[in-house]
């Protein structure tokens, strides 16, 4: 298994016979084997996470599918309107919020984001996956008492869901906006679930924020599971994470 980081909180996971992008709308790629599977998951509507390019890559990789989370809508015209090929958008999946799919030999679950869209754990290749998109314990500053403490309710249920799960790699909000909160959401996913290793995310180039995090107190229990992401591109395998 090889992960490379793209930009922000893109992703690429290199299996045997298959290839899973997550969250991809900058960065540049690595260059596949044609005869690979190409599994492109987008979270949710928003800019930092997805963009109209990624149908782009089924002139180059023929084999590949869409799995485009609650929110995402695009009919024909509005892929027309947007020089979509009709074969790349004959390959898109819309996957809602809490649903099970099964396409191939892969195993996709939707978690409800606590922001948009859905977080993504996939089985592939007897490898198991999680992506959170926006999924996150978004505590800010100034929001009024009700909005943190659903905020948190919420967050909690979605994990709790999921706490049986073994996963390979997961990739997890770290965001520095929040403040003194930026770590409750990788706080309580590292408490409550079993992943080998966690890349954080979402942290808008402040990769400082990883170091900062390694010295609090839940940082220290799990730091030799944490990667240290440096910069877009950055490679991942399994002796060098």
């Amino acid at each position: 298994m090889k992960i490379t980081y793209l930009y922000h909180s893109g992703f690429a996971v290199e299996l045997d016979s298959c290839v899973l992008v997550f969250d991809y709308y900058k960065g540049k790629l690595p260059q596949w084997e044609k005869r690979k599977k190409i599994y492109v998951f987008a979270s949710h509507k928003h800019q930092d996470h997805f963009q109209l390019k990624i149908f782009d890559l089924e002139k180059e990789y023929p084999q590949i599918h869409f799995f485009l989370g609650s929110g995402i809508r695009l009919n024909g015209k509005y892929l027309e309107r947007n020089h979509i090929a009709p074969s790349a958008a004959e390959k898109i999946t819309n996957i809602g919020k809490n649903k099970k799919v099964i396409f191939d030999d892969m195993e996709i679950l939707s978690l409800r984001s606590t922001d948009a869209g859905v977080a993504f754990a996939v089985k592939a290749e007897g490898r198991c996956i999680y992506h959170a998109g926006d999924l996150n314990w978004w505590h800010w500053e100034g929001e009024p008492y009700p909005y943190n403490e659903n905020m948190e309710k919420d967050y909690k249920r979605e994990i709790d869901s999921i706490q049986g799960m073994h996963f390979d790699a997961a990739f997890v909000p770290l965001d520095p906006r929040l403040g003194k909160a930026y770590g409750l959401g990788m706080d309580y996913f590292l408490e409550h679930t079993k992943a080998d290793y966690v890349f954080p995310m979402h942290m808008w180039e402040k990769y400082e924020y990883i170091g900062k995090y390694k010295k609090t107190l839940t940082g220290q229990r799990y730091k030799e599971h944490i990667a240290d992401i440096t910069g877009p591109g950055q490679e991942f395998e399994e002796w060098n994470i």
